[in-house]
């Protein structure tokens, strides 16, 4: 039996369980990992790699190296396997940033150890690494480099953030308008305005001095308007964009028009079905005749026009046009562009075009009421004309046409179709929903009362209630638009309605006697093929007349002119004017 003063005896002589100077080691090699991860959670986001991985990877070899030093048994063993396990990680770090960014942004490098002697472990205040994402090019035609000087740098970063969200999704249209102490910005996605994040004055002042500088605009001018262009490309997706300033008592606003595929769009790519693509084909196909092209404001006026132009063999045959202001380029198309001034009138200059016998005469905008009597002359004797209106419907351009022109023999003789259009939002086809809709409202909408329909998808959540957002349609709902059209063929009975009409309604009540479908029915059709939904279509065809209508004669005003507009992105999809 051991007596209890032989127990004390055996006691320890000191309270300190642990020795200091291996305390001391662990918390050194401990406090070097931290700082590293801390850097390493910083760094990989300066130079746009894998953040989450890398974390993970650091915290790993942290857990590691604790749990070495403190069991094993030989504490140098497993202080060694700590220390070499974080210079392991440090070099396969620096080895894989290194290799992401220009040489003068390397680390650990003769040059970073040069400049660390020369300016110091502080070093000179730099803005935050860039990393080109959108490949931009200048209105020279040279792509924008990363730039040195640290102001010029963060313009640049912020310009790479606000083109690569736009382009993601697919905006058409971006402005930035400055608005107290932010900027707002405000993009334009398949013809509906969405608002992102603003951005603080300085930064939208910052975006907008940039884009100046690679568009070629004065950089001193603030208030009149400028217009530039330049091209952004993402991967192999090149667009133009054209840039235009303007001047506010609030600061400059800075306007950005996308186009993606508007250049090489047709008739068969616009949305007729195919029973009216074909009656384009014919009225193609004659020698002479006028085609009245017409939408609303914003409703892909130009695009039409324009794709219809290009339908034409422009190699065999000599295209031209005459416009006020170009929207776009047509390949093998000669675009003169009329320009007002004292003594010279737009009816002059296409009175010149006449006489110069081309095949094909595109007006995308009329002004003069004279220019439309020398187009429908030329129209009824030798050459296909197609002329740009605004409207409601193809009565509406009628219409106005009439009273434009002023002679209804004449516009009877030389008119061959007339065309009106909505465009209406495509269903993302990765999330649209079927659905069975009410019975008495599709009855009332003559459509099959058991029919199949899609929408867009209700909101659904992750389990942290996240909006779960789908990568195609960026949670919108639809992917681009196509147009819905009413096509008018004049045929021979019509033209004698329209010389004998004494108002438009005579007109109305003719072409819906012989079964004419309308903007309605057209567009309920794409709703039944499941290429849109009926809620789309009700937000496109809201605010026009009603399919049947007859209209009150109107007093002769000129034709009003038709403002320019945004052209979508999605394929098959017709906007601008």
């Amino acid at each position: 039996m051991i007596e209890p003063v032989g127990l004390l005896a055996q006691l320890p002589s000191s309270t300190v369980y642990i020795q200091p100077f291996k305390l001391l080691a662990i918390l050194l090699v401990f406090t070097l990992w931290a700082v590293f991860a801390q850097w390493v959670d910083k760094d990989t986001v300066a130079v746009n790699t894998f953040r989450t991985l890398w974390n993970l990877i650091t915290m790993a070899v942290g857990a590691v190296g604790i749990l070495a030093a403190l069991l094993v048994p030989l504490f140098v063993v497993g202080l060694l396997v700590f220390l070499v396990a974080q210079i392991a990680l440090m070099v396969v770090y620096i080895v894989h940033r290194n290799g992401l960014v220009p040489e003068a942004d390397r680390v650990f490098t003769a040059t970073h150890f040069r400049r660390l002697r020369e300016e110091g472990f502080r070093g000179k205040k730099k803005v935050k690494e860039v990393k080109e994402r959108v490949r931009l090019t200048a209105a020279n035609r040279k792509v924008v480099p990363i730039p040195e000087e640290d102001e010029a740098r963060e313009q640049y970063r912020l310009t790479q953030d606000l083109f690569f969200d736009a382009l993601w999704r697919r905006a058409t249209n971006v402005e930035v308008v400055p608005a107290g102490q932010v900027a707002k910005i405000t993009y334009l996605i398949d013809g509906v305005p969405a608002e992102r994040e603003p951005l603080t004055r300085a930064e939208g002042e910052a975006v907008v001095l940039f884009l100046k500088t690679i568009a070629g605009l004065n950089l001193e001018e603030r208030r009149k308007p400028q217009r530039g262009q330049i091209t952004a490309a993402v991967g192999d997706n090149k667009h133009k964009v054209f840039v235009r300033t303007d001047g506010s008592t609030a600061g400059e606003k800075l306007s950005l028009r996308v186009l993606y595929n508007e250049e090489s769009l047709k008739a068969p790519d616009l949305g007729f079905n195919p029973k009216q693509l074909e009656q384009v084909q014919a009225v193609k196909e004659q020698t002479h005749g006028l085609v009245l092209v017409s939408a609303p404001s914003g409703a892909g006026l130009t695009t039409t026009v324009y794709s219809l132009t290009r339908t034409h063999d422009r190699f065999l045959m000599n295209v031209q046009t005459i416009e006020y202001e170009k929207e776009l380029d047509l390949d093998n198309v000669t675009q003169k562009i009329f320009t007002p001034a004292p003594g010279k009138t737009f009816a002059e200059e296409l009175q010149r075009l006449v006489r110069a016998d081309p095949d094909v005469i595109v007006l995308p905008e009329l002004r003069e009421p004279q220019a439309g009597v020398i187009a429908c002359q030329a129209a009824a004797n030798k050459q296909k004309v197609y002329v740009g209106l605004v409207a409601l419907d193809v009565f509406d351009a009628l219409q106005k046409w009439l009273q434009f022109v002023g002679d209804k023999a004449l516009v009877a003789r030389s008119l061959a179709a007339v065309s009106n259009q909505r465009l209406v939002r495509v269903l993302c086809r990765e999330c649209k929903q079927a659905y069975k809709p009410d019975p008495q409202m599709m009855r009332k909408l003559n459509l099959p009362a058991d029919k199949t329909l899609y929408r867009p998808p209700e909101p659904t959540y992750d389990k942290h209630g996240n909006p779960i957002v789908c990568q195609a349609c960026q949670g919108t709902g639809y992917v681009g638009r196509t147009a819905v059209f009413d096509w008018l063929v004049v045929d021979e009975p019509l033209r004698e309605v329209i010389r004998r009409s004494s108002s438009i309604a005579d007109i109305q009540n003719h072409v819906l006697k012989s079964g004419a479908a309308g903007l309605q029915a057209q567009a309920l059709q794409k709703v039944l093929d499941g290429t849109t939904s009926i809620q789309e279509v009700v937000r496109a065809l809201r605010g026009g007349p009603a399919a049947g209508t007859p209209r009150a004669a109107a007093k002769p005003t000129p034709a009003p002119r038709p403002k320019p507009r945004p052209a979508s992105g999605a394929p098959g999809a017709t906007e601008g004017r």
